[in-house]
């Protein structure tokens, strides 16, 4: 027999319905509510359940076949569940549960939270919001608060008359029911789960809808933002249309609302009908934008709207599942994306998150893209990289592997069979297997359910090459733990020969031979496999030579694949400099970032002698591509020019120290200070970083006047990390102290992730961390902690690295209350560059002079 997790709900009742009223004002605490859950008892009991978490229920009574039934609150807290028990047992059948209580305002950006903004008067405003996902929902009200309890759900607000209220579904009714309150009805949603609700009170504009078909959408948002919208409204009008046709299903709901949050620890959510957004995510200047702004916008607001088909109309069963909502939409993301801007080759620029996510998959830590999922919080450690971006891959090597026309027929036949329900992982593999008439099960099972990643070795034969794939791992060590890493995977590769010929196999054994054209061989021909490629001197010399030949993913991979190699020990420093003298020729932002991330890891590790010599490289590779592109915009960029300047700036402005670069930097950042002019979109953050890093109390004052007074949200984000780039400790102390008073708790433990990553600030930011780490855990959103201490992979300087062993046993006796595996990635990822440390300090100078 089953054990019943304690955490879910018995299944003796399931809802269909909720009237849920709230009576919220965000000036005052608490706010107090009603909820009516019609639903049905399956067998006789006198103890129901729900999930509530901080919650006061003061009146609970039972409705069945017309008698009326008080029920007895009794909490389970640790496990988020309240006990309602009947005097004697309840019989089975429909019933209505009602439930008064009320709940606090909540101060972490999660359930019904207080965010605020001040307006142009320097008035601050409050805001009451929800952030459900994905157990939030039962932090505001009690409910049945698991993905497959699906209902209907009629949302009542009442309200200061100032106000305005927002939610799911569009507003049937306002009216006012008491001097200075008004109450707001809407309409009831379509069946869905419980962590999609949304409700918004707070002193709000919408714009004038623009319409897909029949349906209106809209972006609100604060007052005096008007002029930032257009574009995410360009946005969705596009993505409604591209995943209609896609899908060949309707968008379920009848309105879009784009909601733009001043506090919001996530990106976005995908509640339907009323998407809520971080402000950087949403509002934009279209005009004067940078090529890197206009992307994420573009890729949030489709990212948020594909939801609405996957995750929002077909939802998985449990959080095990989540991949089939985030990976999915990551990769209808980018595919609407490319069709919106195809200019802007979003495919090639996703490699970088692909790259990432196999940064973490090749650690012992690493888990499989599903597992087991039994307390709340192990649902919240599935919000990574690995779901999005590594789910993400593989949906894209499916794709093409199976071919597009096919992927698509059976992501149609998958929504068609489970709308309004919920699914698991098997449902889409069937789905794809009916429409390609393979077993897609047999071969993505190896990708979902197990951990990690291949490495395919590549050697040469008279007529082709031998292909044999083992588990790649960053820490190879015998005395190392495999961890979650796999050990056989199903691999679909492409082969191309460059002279002539091209063929598909699938490496589905430890080995195997493949007959190709002539050298040189790609193997991962255009780049969409999700592996490591590691190719004999003989064929790694001839793709050097013909770099210039090769697809801009395949270029981008062989790149990679070297510095991972490199970094695992696998492969020799001297192979990966050997093509990064490539990239003086190389156009690609994508491409000139991996060479950018390497060289500033050899400077982190170089000794005070061989700094000279780091410098040395970082300009005879990223000068030239300077000079090509020279330090202002022309009429004739590409997007991938914007960001390629942008980066080849940053690396000759910061790790070269390059003169011009600084001078450069220095005049347009007055000509900002001054108000007559400035760099261009594109250029702003890598200037504000070389003024920073090389910037006085002055320079310092300006960009923090500026984080005060934005222009817009992209601006405020610039100029508040261009802060933590600045070298003095008095100007680092600063910092930090504004982390933990003024920041906003969304942005101060990344704004402290950055200050540790600042190589003349990390004693002074570890210190500052250890001895306000408690006040840090009580003050910021518990799902940012993780991602504030990932820079400590980055402590490895000659002054630094020695504190290792300090920074180990501290977060040992301090555990943080969520994001554990994420923090033991980073901890992992510091043993990685402690041993390219220890493999190179020292030695740089032999390699690069």
């Amino acid at each position: 027999m089953t054990e019943h997790n304690p955490y879910r709900l018995s299944r003796v009742w399931t809802p269909r319905h909720y009237d849920l009223t709230l009576q919220v004002d965000p000036d005052v605490d608490p706010y107090t509510g009603h909820v009516r859950i019609d639903g049905d008892v399956h067998e006789p009991t006198a103890v129901l359940e729900v999930h509530a978490v901080d919650l006061a229920i003061s009146s609970a009574i039972a409705t069945f076949a017309g008698t009326r039934v008080t029920l007895t609150p009794r909490p389970r807290s640790e496990h988020g569940v309240v006990e309602l028990h009947a005097d004697a047992p309840m019989p089975a059948g429909p019933f209505a549960l009602d439930l008064d209580f009320s709940g606090a305002l909540r101060r972490d950006l999660d359930g019904l939270y207080l965010s605020t903004y001040r307006d142009a008067d320097g008035t601050t405003h409050r805001i009451a919001t929800t952030q459900f996902e994905s157990t939030g929902a039962r932090k505001a009200f009690p409910c049945f608060d698991e993905p497959d309890a699906k209902a209907t759900f009629a949302v009542t607000l009442e309200i200061p008359s100032h106000l305005e209220a927002y939610s799911n579904y569009p507003v049937t009714e306002r009216t006012t029911i008491a001097p200075g309150t008004d109450r707001w009805r809407f309409a009831p949603t379509m069946t869905m789960s419980t962590y999609l609700l949304a409700m918004v009170i707070g002193r709000f504009v919408a714009t004038e809808p623009v319409f897909h078909r029949d349906v209106p959408i809209r972006v609100v948002h604060v007052p005096g933002k008007e002029q930032l919208t257009a574009f995410a409204l360009e946005v969705a009008q596009h993505a409604l249309a591209f995943f209609e046709d896609y899908f060949a299903i309707a968008y379920p709901a009848p309105k879009v609302d784009l909601l733009a949050i001043p506090d919001f620890a996530a990106g976005a959510m995908e509640n339907l009908g009323a998407i809520t957004f971080r402000e950087t995510a949403l509002l934009v200047d279209r005009d004067n934008a940078a090529q890197v702004d206009l992307e994420r916008v573009a890729d949030v607001v489709c990212h948020e709207l594909a939801h609405m088909w996957f995750g929002d109309l077909v939802t998985m069963r449990w959080w095990n599942g989540i991949w089939l909502n985030e990976a999915f939409a990551t990769f209808m993301e980018v595919t609407a994306v490319d069709a919106f801007r195809p200019e802007w080759r979003r495919w090639e620029a996703f490699a970088i998150g692909r790259l990432a996510a196999m940064g973490i998959d090749a650690l012992p830590s690493t888990r499989p893209i599903e597992y087991t999922v039994r307390a709340p919080e192990d649902a919240e450690d599935m919000f990574d990289l690995l779901t999005y971006e590594k789910g993400a891959s593989i949906l894209r090597m499916a794709s093409e592997h199976l071919g597009p026309e096919v992927f698509r027929d059976g992501v149609r036949r998958y929504l068609r069979a489970h709308a309004y329900g919920n699914a698991e992982t098997q449902d889409l593999w069937a789905a794809l297997g009916e429409a390609s008439g393979t077993d897609v099960g047999a071969m993505m099972d190896t990708w979902v359910f197990q951990g990690g990643h291949p490495l395919v070795s590549v050697d040469p034969l008279p007529d082709g090459v031998r292909l044999a794939q083992t588990p790649f791992r960053l820490l190879a060590a015998d005395d190392d733990p495999i961890g979650a890493i796999g050990s056989l995977w199903h691999v679909p590769i492409a082969l191309r020969s460059l002279v002539d010929g091209e063929r598909r196999v699938l490496l589905d054994q430890p080995e195997m031979s493949a007959e190709v054209g002539p050298a040189p061989v790609v193997v991962n021909a255009h780049g969409e496999g999700v592996f490591r490629a590691r190719y004999a001197q003989q064929l790694l010399a001839q793709l050097a030579e013909s770099f210039g030949q090769l697809e801009t993913l395949e270029r981008f991979n062989l790149i990679a694949d070297a510095w991972a190699l490199t970094q695992s020990g696998a492969a020799p420093l001297e192979d990966f400099l050997g093509l990064a003298e490539r990239l003086r020729d190389e156009r690609d932002p994508n491409i000139l970032g991996i060479g950018q991330a390497a060289l500033g890891l050899l400077e982190r590790i170089a000794e005070p002698s061989e700094i000279t010599h780091v410098r040395a490289l970082a300009a005879s590779v990223f000068g030239p591509v300077l000079d090509y592109f020279g330090t202002e915009a022309r009429p004739t960029d590409t997007p991938q020019d914007r960001t390629a300047r942008a980066i080849a700036y940053d690396v000759l402005g910061d790790i070269a120290e390059d003169p011009d670069v600084r001078q450069h930097a220095r005049e347009r950042f007055r000509e900002e200070m001054s108000g007559i002019g400035g760099p261009s979109a594109d250029l702003v953050a890598a200037v504000l970083g070389v003024v920073a890093r090389f910037g006085d109390e002055s320079d310092f004052a300006f960009m923090l006047d500026r984080y005060r007074h934005p222009r817009n949200p992209q601006d405020e984000q610039r100029h508040l990390f261009a802060l933590a780039e600045f070298r003095q400790p008095a100007l680092g102390r600063r910092v930090l102290d504004l982390a933990m008073s003024e920041v906003r708790t969304q942005d101060a433990p990344f704004l402290i992730n950055r200050v540790i990553a600042n190589p003349a600030l990390q004693n002074q930011a570890i210190d500052f961390l250890f001895a306000r780490f408690d006040e840090m855990l009580a003050r910021f959103p518990l799902n940012t902690i993780d991602r504030m201490l990932q820079s400590i992979a980055l402590v490895i300087g000659p002054t630094t690295y020695q504190r290792a062993g300090e920074i180990v046993r501290f977060l040992e006796e301090h555990p943080i209350p969520a994001g554990k595996r994420v923090l033991a990635q980073t901890l992992e990822r510091y043993q990685v560059n402690l041993r390219l440390r220890a493999r190179y300090a020292g030695r740089l100078t032999s390699q690069l002079a």
